[in-house]
């Protein structure tokens, strides 16, 4: 009677060192996902700022197009 006590109490020992690594496991878990997020959310932003910054050299190059053509009306006149 008395080793099935000490077997129980070994077992009961074990189940409690158990619970505690997979707390521990969830806890990084929960770590790991709010880190992806993060990263996401900063990959969204960047993705953003790209965007932005292809609409802004899209309008440039249509503003220097338009420059360029407005450049070409004038004729150079040298002295001779």
């Amino acid at each position: 009677m008395n080793e099935a006590r000490e077997a129980f109490a070994r077992i009961g020992a074990e189940v409690e060192s158990v619970a505690a690594r997979i707390a521990q496991i969830a806890a990084a878990a929960e770590q790991s996902s709010a880190s992806t997020q993060q990263v996401s959310a900063a990959t969204e932003e960047t993705s953003a700022s790209a965007e932005q910054a292809s609409a802004s050299a899209q309008e440039l190059s249509s503003t220097a197009e338009d420059l360029e053509a407005l450049v070409q009306r004038f004729r150079v006149v040298t002295a001779g």
